[in-house]
């Protein structure tokens, strides 16, 4: 699907259904990401998902032993 960047709308024709601006076909190809980057973001968010969760129920926790 195709995002509108002037109006924000998702479509899958050549011409946006709502402003009716037209894609251009000439973009430029998207660049790949290097491998060893994509790894290092995967792992970040393996370890900072999981600990900003426990972080939240500690702060929680704490707050309950409070009252």
């Amino acid at each position: 699907m195709k995002y509108c960047k002037k109006c924000g709308v998702l479509y899958t024709t050549d011409v946006c259904p709502k402003c009716g601006v037209v894609v251009p076909d000439n973009q430029p190809p998207a660049e790949k990401a290097d491998a060893k980057t994509v790894k290092k973001q995967w792992i970040a968010l393996v370890i900072a998902i999981p600990a900003a969760i426990l972080l939240i129920m500690g702060v929680l926790y704490l707050l309950k032993c409070i009252h």
